[in-house]
């Protein structure tokens, strides 16, 4: 699989150019040459490759051989992850985006160790687009602004399915039913120490669907990686 590089923006000619970060990365760390295909994203839907025709000290360009456009997938899956130890934040955005997450909302919970920092979005910006490099993900998930679970549940219509992960759920996952037209599936994954007691019964009495994976109890970086995976699976998608 080609090696995967974003820009701002694709244009229509017949070559594409690659600048800054993105094309040090390029000739300085993995030290690509000229004649090497790559592939170029804007990070929303459009992207191109080529072979490698010129390349100076921050600047590279492309023969455009192939271009496309992703293509939107319905439902959308939406993770809703509370905001985890600064340590496990590359690691959860690793993972979520290889399952193949849509969008993102970070959720200050109450028992969320971490608090949402003034860099925090940055942060977690240069991880998603990181990410979707190791995964050729040509399209970068949507980041959202941090929510409370009050401004959260405000997203959540009749058009959508809001699914709380919590081990104490009586009903499993297998046993849940998706309608055939959401157009968006909320997976809520806790913090780690967890759902609280008023926070489930918020979710609860809005007629969000509480259910477990499994025996076992997951880390908070890596409840989201089974969620979209099972969603995945339960969507026909894998």
């Amino acid at each position: 699989m080609l090696n995967l590089f974003f820009t701002d923006q694709i244009n229509n000619g017949s070559t594409q150019s690659l600048e800054n970060d993105q094309a040090h990365h390029a000739i300085k760390v993995l030290r690509l040459n000229l004649g090497e295909v790559i592939q170029i994203s804007d990070g929303v839907k459009n992207w191109v490759s080529g072979p490698i025709i010129e390349i100076s000290k921050k600047k590279l360009r492309i023969s455009v051989s192939e271009k496309g456009e992703y293509k939107d997938k319905k439902p959308e899956l939406v993770l809703v992850q509370a905001v985890t130890k600064s340590d496990r934040n590359k690691e959860m955005l690793e993972l979520v985006i290889e399952a193949g997450v849509d969008r993102i909302i970070p959720w200050q919970a109450e028992r969320s160790i971490s608090k949402w920092q003034s860099d925090s979005a940055q942060k977690w910006e240069i991880g998603i687009k990181e990410a979707c490099k190791q995964a050729r993900q040509i399209r970068l998930p949507k980041l959202m602004q941090m929510l409370t679970i009050t401004d959260l549940i405000k997203l959540f219509s009749k058009d959508t399915q809001a699914i709380v992960f919590h081990e104490s759920a009586g009903e499993k996952f297998a046993q849940l039913q998706l309608a055939d037209s959401l157009t968006s599936i909320f997976l809520i994954i806790g913090p780690e120490g967890g759902i609280s007691p008023n926070e489930l019964s918020i979710f609860e009495n809005i007629g969000c669907k509480v259910v477990r994976l499994g025996e076992t109890v997951l880390r908070s970086a890596h409840a989201g990686f089974a969620a979209i995976s099972a969603i995945q699976t339960k969507l026909g998608r894998w």
